[in-house]
């Protein structure tokens, strides 16, 4: 009997809605290992006792769905210990890359009885705290036969990189051991894919109180120009759109600082109102709708915490062609000219005096600075949303390949499937016997 470890601070069970990309990428990972795993037994454990009800509430129709409930046991984080000594584990895996994995390591090294593989999966890579947390990977703990599941290739670029160059800091202060000696697999996000798509437009429109017509661009993510993206300059594209075509746009995303009604303010001044919708803070309930309403999804993300782009998945699941900033994940996400296009972008070449500033200056002001310093070819965008707007045949063909890459390559059920097949891989180089990590 072999069994799946998890382990997770659970903050999604706190936030129903889950409108940040990293719950909602969360619990559609336990959702799916719930539903798909092959694990003998998923053992998940819970930082407290009073986790168990919220954890059995909201994944109360993924337990019922269950092959086997029974090989579901939630447990306390201080029972661990004892079942790392007793149970041969498949994997233990930590829901994010700042969270447990070097801690996780430790706790193997010193009791399980047979070696198993830690793994852990990124999410935001841009803050300060990452970095720090990164320097616990670099010594000793970590075994070859862990590894970090990147979300995409520039966060397994970025990773490497930060590892070298920590690691070289570190010999460099004496430490002669200090690396990463684990390695860093490419393993996505994913979405169920029926959760979207199939959807009739009108019926979806009416359900949003929006009335049919006019051709529908959708820019669905947090709202907020620190952290995501710059949502003006599509405005400005927007408005020269609408000069020849009969056009609305939809904003929607959990809203930060009243952004979403100087959006709104903006699109009046220019000449836009009554044709920008705000859905802000809105009820998770009504996502698909959202994509539903829409003919084309436009995400012109500027900021490096953008490693991945769940939204996107989501609206290629509801088969709209996406118009995309040419940058970070989305690279892995958007075949340009096929499920839609990517937009060249643009950023500094050199960022040292922001890199200086970061350790000591809030979060959001660093990010804000960064991405006020990254620019989408605005000439480009407007030129390839011109061309979706006119050529609904286009439309149709792109969404359509977009639903079909969602299905073979991000839906849930294979992500788990190429999870499995990732753990059992490090399973089989582990040691035959536990392996103490060497001094340096």
């Amino acid at each position: 009997m072999q069994a799946l470890g998890f382990v997770n601070a659970f903050d999604e069970l706190a936030d129903p809605d889950r409108r940040i990309g990293r719950k909602v990428a969360n619990y559609g990972l336990v959702s799916a290992l719930l539903e798909h795993s092959t694990a003998d037994e998923l053992h998940f454990y819970l930082p407290f006792q009073n986790a168990v009800k919220p954890f059995e509430k909201y994944y109360g129709p993924w337990l019922d769905k269950a092959p086997n409930p029974e090989r579901v046991r939630l447990l306390p984080a201080l029972k661990m210990p004892v079942a790392l000594t007793r149970v041969d584990y498949l994997a233990m895996h930590a829901a994010e890359l700042d969270k447990y994995f070097p801690e996780l390591c430790h706790l193997r090294n010193r009791w399980a009885g047979k070696p198993f593989p830690i793994t852990c999966t990124t999410h935001t890579l841009s803050y300060w705290s990452t970095q720090v947390r990164n320097l616990y990977k670099l010594l000793p703990g970590p075994m070859p036969f862990d590894a970090v599941f990147c979300t995409s290739r520039a966060a397994k670029t970025h990773l490497q990189a930060a590892f070298e160059a920590a690691g070289a800091g570190l010999r460099g202060l004496g430490l002669r051991g200090a690396g990463y000696a684990g390695r860093l697999e490419i393993v996505p996000l994913g979405v169920r894919s029926a959760d979207f798509g199939g959807r009739e437009q009108n019926q979806a429109l009416k359900r949003l109180n929006l009335k049919p017509g006019p051709l529908t661009l959708l820019c669905l993510g947090r709202l907020r120009p620190s952290d995501k993206y710059d949502l003006l300059p599509v405005l400005g594209v927007a408005q020269q759109l609408a000069q020849s075509f009969d056009l609305r746009v939809i904003l929607a995303g959990g809203e930060s600082k009243r952004y979403g009604q100087d959006l709104l303010k903006a699109a009046k001044e220019l000449g836009l109102g009554g044709k920008v919708h705000l859905f802000a803070d809105f009820d998770s309930q009504i996502k698909p709708d959202l994509y539903a309403a829409a003919d084309v999804f436009v995400s012109p993300a500027d900021n490096l915490q953008e490693t991945f782009g769940l939204t996107i998945l989501e609206a290629m699941a509801a088969g709209l062609p996406v118009v995309a900033s040419d940058f970070s994940g989305y690279r892995d996400l958007v075949v340009d000219g096929e499920t839609g296009f990517l937009i060249p972008t643009l950023g500094p070449a050199d960022t040292g005096l922001i890199d200086a500033g970061w350790p000591i200056l809030a979060e959001f002001t660093c990010a804000l600075q960064m991405s006020q310093r990254t620019a989408i070819d605005l000439v480009s965008l407007r030129a390839r949303l011109e061309a979706l707007l006119a050529n609904p045949d286009l439309r149709g063909e792109m969404g359509r390949a977009g639903q079909k890459r969602v299905r073979e390559r991000f839906d849930w059920a294979g992500v788990v499937r190429l999870m499995e097949k990732k753990w059992r891989e490090l399973k089989a180089s582990a040691p035959p016997q536990t392996m103490e990590p060497k001094p340096f």
